[in-house]
């Protein structure tokens, strides 16, 4: 006797459509950016209606917002997984852990870099609105870093630092760095890497106190094997 065939319901379906969409408006905004693109370029990416995507969002607008949550958020709670220390305020753990970090960021930025040029060519000038919310998105990244600064300095390891400039500072260099390697190659993922591990341990070493030359004096900055 056949078995019935499988067939989705409304929610499966709806959901399978959203994707398409998505990927679709991905493709297509960081092509383009955001006042070039249109519905109609991004119907014609995903072979879709044009009232399938009013389906599911209220305008561009909406769906430009949503996108760019998405792509920070998924890359966000990855890196702050990373963050996690057995210890807490483990300044030697937390150095070694900067390599996975970089790795991952690079991952991500190989694996999604339509999403990684999406941020730099349609992130801002869209509308004061949607600046302030893609500023906020960055500002998250950077928030996380500086939360690392702060403990440290509670734990007398550091001290003088401004932990929300240098988490800005981080995150400017990382997108920076990784924009000119999606479009320029004029260096190796590896390259990359361990020259931001070695910029991010110069800058730490600049507000280290007594007690921290002496918490991470013999560590070894985690590098790349070069090849």
């Amino acid at each position: 006797m056949r078995g019935r065939p499988v067939t989705m319901d409304h929610d499966e379906r709806k959901a399978e459509t959203r994707d398409m969409i998505m990927q679709a408006a991905r493709k297509v905004f960081s092509e383009k950016g955001y006042h070039k693109a249109g519905i109609a370029d991004i119907v014609r990416e995903a072979g879709i209606s044009t009232g399938s995507i009013y389906a599911h969002f209220r305008d561009k607008h909406d769906l430009f917002s949503q996108l760019i949550q998405e792509t920070n958020e998924i890359l966000r709670i990855k890196l702050k997984l990373l963050h996690e220390t057995k210890k807490p305020g483990d300044v030697r753990e937390r150095i070694q852990q900067w390599k996975p970090a970089y790795c991952a960021f690079f991952d991500y930025v190989e694996e999604n870099p339509e999403q990684i040029l999406l941020l730099a060519r349609g992130g801002f000038g869209v509308d004061e609105e949607n600046d302030m919310f893609v500023w906020n998105l960055f500002k998250g990244f950077a928030t996380d870093i500086a939360e690392d600064f702060r403990k440290w300095e509670a734990l007398g390891f550091i001290r003088g630092v401004n932990a929300d400039l240098m988490g800005h500072i981080i995150v400017g260099i990382c997108l920076q760095v990784a924009l000119s390697y999606l479009q320029e190659r004029q260096f190796t993922r590896t390259e990359a890497i361990n020259t931001l591990l070695s910029l991010t341990y110069a800058m730490v070493s600049l507000y280290l106190t007594d007690r921290g030359r002496a918490e991470v004096e013999g560590i070894d900055i985690p590098r790349l094997d070069e090849g």
